[in-house]
């Protein structure tokens, strides 16, 4: 908890599948009384799968809470008994059908703060081999595409990708692809 806030009352408001509805009652600094109502939710993955031609791996998935169809890096939730590189070696493995002989973790960011505790954790693939994807059922008019990084920045830029971490992960994947000498991906090394 931060310096000075106080937690008077927290309560459970609704348990689904996936999520959790919270009230807490609060104490500020200053004294004055207040309340949040937010979701609790697994903390969650995207992958930034560059292959050794700079193209980046990226899917499209009918969304139905955003009401459209989106292009995303491949990602979700992590399960209770993983962690989030591990969620994010099996998620790149399930969407994608790609392993990563390297994964370097670019960023956590926090998902939605003002109502939403949960973060995401965005990571870094190299060093791929392709195979089979193992996609869940509800996941089943998902497609893989491979785009330029250049051309990924390019959507971010122009709305055709608008999901927050599959645009944070894009543009930090691509700064570190500039930032990087010219090397071949040997693809022999972890992190």
């Amino acid at each position: 908890m931060i310096d000075g806030w106080t937690t008077t009352s927290s309560g459970t408001l609704h348990v689904g599948q996936r999520m959790s509805l919270r009230r807490d009652e609060i104490r500020r600094p200053s004294g004055t009384p207040g309340a949040y109502e937010y979701i609790e939710l697994a903390d969650g993955v995207r992958i930034a799968a560059i292959d050794d031609q700079h193209r980046i791996a990226l899917v499209q998935e009918d969304v139905y809470v955003a009401g459209e169809r989106l292009t995303m890096l491949p990602g979700g939730g992590c399960e209770s008994f993983e962690t989030p590189q591990q969620a994010a070696e099996r998620e790149l493995a399930e969407e994608a059908g790609i392993t990563a002989s390297r994964i370097q973790l670019l960023t956590v960011m926090w998902r939605m703060p003002g109502g939403a505790r949960t973060r995401e954790y965005l990571y870094l693939a190299r060093g791929l081999s392709l195979g089979q994807h193992h996609r869940e059922a509800s996941e089943g008019d998902m497609t893989l595409h491979w785009v330029p990084i250049t051309e990924a920045v390019e959507m971010c830029r122009d709305g055709r990708i608008t999901e927050a971490g599959t645009l944070a992960a894009v543009l930090l994947a691509a700064l570190q692809l500039t930032n990087e000498p010219d090397q071949p991906d040997t693809g022999d090394e972890r992190n």
